[in-house]
């Protein structure tokens, strides 16, 4: 039975051996799953930008599928502070400037500042799931607290290069699942009335 801790440091690694192959195939399985989905009713998506040293599913690829296909999605990206551990959410526009963290995470350096409260649709980044929803990333807690902000019924989707592992045993009981997880092979869902309305 393995703790998060050594979860975490087990999916850094496997992600970082895989080849570069390896990798585009997995990233283009994904968008694949990704374009089943059902995105006629969200009206604001946050996305993360991909952290280039921990080898993240590329979001960029995404993010030009959403403006191409669903043009009336506002896409939102986040600025993380790291003294409280809360995100600001700004507009993703042809006129946002990204500048690079001393973490190696892409963020916006100002924009049209908009509330969690009215996001609908979340891609979570992650390093693993389990088969009930429940996550393991990087040990901060950003979007934990991002996601007691946000609409009950907001989806929490999360993008994995790998399928879910039986069961993380060391849960928090203030954890807030995910509405379901996009591998490249398949999308899972934990929440039947997200599920019901997203395929």
């Amino acid at each position: 039975m393995k703790s998060k801790k050594e979860l975490r440091q087990e999916f850094k690694m496997k992600r970082c051996q895989l080849s570069k192959e390896e990798e585009d195939s997995l990233n283009h399985g994904l968008m694949l799953q990704f374009q089943k989905l059902d995105l006629t009713k969200v009206r604001f998506m946050h996305i993360f930008l991909p952290i280039e040293k921990y080898h993240e599913p590329d979001t960029y690829a995404i993010i030009s599928y959403v403006k191409e296909v669903f043009p009336t999605i506002v896409l939102v990206v986040s600025r993380s502070n790291f003294v409280d551990y809360t995100m600001q959410h700004y507009i993703l526009d042809q006129q946002t400037v990204f500048e690079t963290n001393e973490w190696g995470i892409p963020e916006p350096v100002a924009g049209e500042e908009v509330s969690a409260a009215i996001i609908d649709f979340i891609l979570v980044p992650l390093l693993l799931f389990d088969h009930d929803g429940h996550r393991v990333g990087y040990g901060k807690g950003f979007y934990d607290r991002f996601f007691a902000c946000c609409a009950k019924n907001a989806q929490r989707v999360g993008l994995s290069f790998f399928d879910p592992i039986e069961k993380i045993f060391d849960r928090n009981e203030h954890d807030i699942v995910l509405t379901k997880a996009i591998t490249p092979h398949r999308i899972y869902c934990f929440d039947r009335h997200a599920c019901n309305a997203s395929f």
